[in-house]
């Protein structure tokens, strides 16, 4: 078995393990995504010579590299916990990204918690996107860097990056950390992540979809709303020892797939499918 396969079999079998309410994802369409930021890539930031697709999130062995030298414009995780799944990619030490509140939200009494420096849980679904989208950590900064040689050069937006120095996202894709990047929108400007959506919260309102358990594809089961697009669903989860299931980045963002349009999404926004999906109770 090839190295790129053995990494896409090992994260594939993780989240079936770890989550079985997990989306199942066309995995292979991240190749013509702008998540391919191997040569083969497309995008605005892409690897000046590292060829391999998925080193850039996953490795099949995960422990944490020590000596891997590259430099680092702010703050970051040195634990590698979690690693997860089978996680290449420092994350990032943000202490806070902000909580969303309205009065109509409020009302609803969730359990709505801030995701920074939560490394745990469900909410280490949010984080590991974070891990590249708040602009702290660059996006080559891997735990294994490239081979035990450190962080791969990048052309970086326009810009090339050598080898051990920090390719930061555009400003344009970065999100949820004011505190290190000035104008950039917290998460309290943008919808609401980290809260328990179930049948109890769909109850309280006059419009929320109640979340159902659905067939995850993989030979287990999901939980979840469907969505419009056949075969479209948009997973909660919860942590890897049970609980609640949360909404996440990952509910609305498909990282491995950009079918239904950009950015990433996991149903189309035509009309307003997407957001109708969880708020189109009739």
């Amino acid at each position: 078995m090839t190295r790129k396969c053995l990494i896409l079999f090992c994260s594939i079998s993780f989240l079936v393990a770890v989550n079985a309410a997990g989306q199942y994802s066309h995995i292979i369409d991240v190749v013509g995504s702008d998540h391919n930021l191997s040569t083969s890539g497309t995008g605005a930031v892409v690897a000046t010579k590292e060829s391999e697709i998925c080193f850039f999130c996953h490795a099949p062995h995960q422990l944490l590299s020590t000596s891997d030298p590259s430099v680092i414009t702010g703050p970051i995780s040195a634990t590698g916990v979690p690693q997860a799944p089978l996680w290449n990619h420092y994350l990032s030490s943000t202490a806070s990204y902000g909580v969303y509140s309205s009065t109509s939200f409020d009302a609803l009494g969730t359990d709505i918690t801030d995701v920074g420096g939560a490394m745990a849980g469900s909410a280490a679904v949010t984080n590991l996107c974070l891990s590249c989208h708040d602009g702290t950590v660059g996006v080559n900064v891997l735990y294994h860097g490239q081979f035990g040689t450190g962080s791969p050069a990048m052309n970086c937006n326009g810009t090339a990056v050598a080898a051990n120095k920090p390719c930061i996202m555009p400003d344009a894709t970065q999100i949820g950390n004011p505190l290190t990047k000035a104008g950039l929108p917290s998460l309290a400007d943008l919808h609401p992540v980290n809260f328990t959506f179930d049948a109890a919260l769909a109850g309280k309102t006059v419009d929320l979809i109640a979340p159902t358990v659905d067939a995850s594809g993989l030979g287990g089961t999901r939980f979840g709303v469907p969505g419009s697009v056949a075969g479209s669903f948009l997973p909660l989860f919860q942590s890897a020892t049970g609980g609640t299931f949360k909404m996440q980045c990952a509910t609305c963002h498909d990282v491995h797939s950009s079918r239904n349009g950009r950015p990433f999404l996991r149903d189309t926004t035509t009309g307003s499918a997407l957001c109708l999906d969880c708020h189109g109770h009739a």
